[in-house]
Formats: C-alpha cells, structure tokens, sequence
C-alpha cells in the first residue's frame, strides 16, 4: 500500500543538525534531515523560492530541501503548489523552525551534494550554496511548454538551486541585478559542459524549474548598487555562481567536461539513441559493435569533428550559416575523421546530406571499422 506523503515525512527520523561552516558576514551553514539552512544575519532575501518567496527582511534561515522522491513525490507533484507549500512548513517544523521566518526551496538533489564556493576581493565578499540537476529536466527558454498552469500544475524533477549571499547591504533593485547576473552565470556553466535540452534540439540555458535566493547584510557598513558584469561585484558573482554550477553538477550526477568528451553525449540533444546506430550495422555481433561504438565516441578526434558538426548545424539552425554551405563543409569534417579512424573511407558520405544523419551512419561505420579490427563481423 502506498503511503501519503505527510506520513512518510511524519515517520522520518531526524538526526542532529551538523554544522557545515561559516561564510562571510556571520553566515552560519549547517544541515539536518532533509534540508540545508543557511542563518544571515541581519539579511534581507530577494527570491523566487516555492515557499516564502519574493522580497523577505530578516528572515531566520534560507532552506534548501529535497524532495521525497518515489510514490509520495509523485502525490504531490499531483498537488501542485499549494501541497508543495505544505511540505516545507512541515519540513520547517520538524527541525524546529517557524514556517512563517523561513525561505524555502527545493530540489529532488541530497544536501549533501551541494556545492559551497565564496570569493572576496578586497571588502567585497560573496559566496554561492548550488545544488544541481539538469540531466533529467534541462531545458532552454522558449523550448516547447509542458503544460498550461490554468488548465493544471505539472512538476518535473531536476532543479539548479542557487542561494547567493552578498555581505554588503543593496537596495531592491539592485539585488534583482543579482540575480539576473547569477542566471546569465549559471546559463554560462551550462552552455560549457553542452548540456542538452530534453525538450528542443538546443542547449540547455536551465532546468524548468529553477530557483535563486539572493541574500544581502542590511547590517553590514558596505553599501553597494551596481551587480552587473562590469562591477565588481558582478565579477564575483558570476564567478562564483559559475563554479558552484559546475562543481554541483559534478558533485551529483557526475556532468563534468571529460563526462562530456563523448559523441554519443553531444548527440543527446537530437534524440539519437540506440537503435538510431543500429540500423547501420546489419549482421555485425551487437554487444561487440556496441562496445566498439562506444570506445569510437570517446576518441579525441572523433570528438572534436562530431562537436564541430553538431555546432555547425546548430548556426545553421540560428541562420548564422548558409544551409548548403554549412552542410558541405560539416560533411567533410565528419568524413576526414572517418578516414583517420579506418585509415581509408569505408563509405563516402553525401556532402549535401543531413549532418546529424551522416554523423550517426559515420560514427556506425567506424564503429565496424573496429569490430573488423578486433576479428568480429562486419
């Protein structure tokens, strides 16, 4: 039988709350059950947080929690806001705080995955708590919608939850400038690793359901107004953001520029499975040809031509390329590479043809070009 969400989280045990460290400005950090806090003190939080969110002066924590996961997370998912609002004044509670003095966000990534990076220059300090998940919800804005908020909610699981503390005092706006600076960072990590998109052939600039808490010191004697890139102040920022992404990410799904050094990965974005390599390798043995096409993927070469290609058809698709022009010239780089990896062409490729089909049916080839290599059949 499954179990309502509120009794499994009324049966959770709690541990004790665990100190993480301390950030700049008196910021204390600790974890306990399911949530990260974060203390400020004297803090104003300018946020799109679930629960709590918009502008909040002087609250007691900033919460990061996860979510139940399973049957129970589904319920709730079914619930839309007004459950999940629920479930952090629960969560709230059950470590001793009053819902009504809390920021809280959340994510279906452990705390104990998340990222802590803190930068200072001279008297500006900042520092940037991420937690991060886009492989199972990335998305890129102005990708196809996943429902109509009138007509219903539907959540996904995987989130980047930003909190950004700033030990300076800044006025509304300018923390909303924060803000915008930490989003442009973490779409910047995003677009360095080529994470995919799940709903359009484009790269990833977020998930859909991403979150950011800014966090100023009303009590610091630092007053400043300008988060923007050329501040210094938005250096940091982005600085900080940026290698919290990344270092997140990694710390939870293991997306990290080497995991990335592959064509198959590249390929991700236009839905090229399986199956797709498959029907170029009629009669060949499938556990070696597929062992065989991975091992081809992660060759430096092969990689550096098929991430070439996949870019090429990408400026084509934004109209920085002629069509025919880019298609040719993207051709022959995926058959240079094929000529390298056999040491001859095993198949001449249509150099007007589609790039991402001739990439599939090149790196199949040469997939067995290696099965031949190693005595299997071809």
């Amino acid at each position: 039988m499954k179990k309502d969400w509120r009794t499994v989280l009324r049966e959770e045990r709690i541990g004790e709350r665990v100190h993480l460290c301390d950030l700049p400005g008196g910021v204390k950090v600790h974890r306990q059950g399911r949530s990260l806090i974060v203390m400020p003190p004297n803090a104003a939080v300018l946020s799109s947080a679930n629960f709590n969110g918009g502008v909040f002066e002087g609250p007691d924590a900033v919460m990061n929690t996860t979510g139940l996961g399973g049957d129970a997370e589904a319920s709730m998912m079914e619930g839309g806001h007004a459950v999940h609002a629920e479930y952090y004044a629960e969560c709230a509670r059950k470590i001793g705080f009053d819902p009504a003095r809390i920021v809280g966000l959340g994510t279906a990534v452990t705390m104990d995955k998340a990222a802590i990076v803190t930068k200072t220059s001279g008297r500006t300090s900042v520092s940037a708590i991420v937690t991060a998940g886009v492989e199972g919800n990335g998305g890129r804005a102005g990708d196809p919608a996943s429902y109509d908020q009138l007509e219903g909610y539907k959540g996904r699981n995987g989130t980047i939850v930003i909190i950004l503390l700033i030990d300076a005092d800044l006025p509304e706006a300018s923390m909303a400038r924060a803000m915008i600076t930490a989003t442009e960072a973490k779409t910047c990590a995003l677009q360095q690793l080529m994470a995919a998109s799940l709903y359009s052939t484009g790269i990833a600039s977020g998930s859909g359901t991403d979150q950011v808490a800014v966090v100023c010191n009303r009590g610091s004697g630092i007053h400043l107004t300008d988060a923007g890139k050329h501040s210094l102040l938005g250096e940091l920022i982005g600085r900080c953001v940026m290698e919290g992404v990344l270092r997140a990410l990694d710390n939870w799904a293991g997306l990290t520029p080497l995991s990335q050094r592959n064509a198959l990965r590249r390929l991700k974005r236009y839905r090229v499975g399986t199956e797709e390599f498959l029907q170029h390798a009629a009669g060949a043995d499938r556990d070696a040809f597929l062992g065989s096409l991975e091992e081809t993927a992660a060759d430096g070469e092969v990689v550096a031509a098929a991430a070439a290609a996949i870019h090429i058809q990408d400026e084509i698709g934004w109209g920085l390329l002629d069509s025919a022009e880019g298609r040719r010239a993207g051709n022959i780089l995926i058959q240079g590479a094929m000529v390298r990896r056999c040491g001859a062409c095993p198949e001449r490729l249509d150099l007007e043809g589609d790039l991402i089909g001739n990439l599939v049916r090149a790196l199949s080839l040469m997939a067995l070009c290696g099965c031949a290599g190693k005595g299997g059949s071809a």
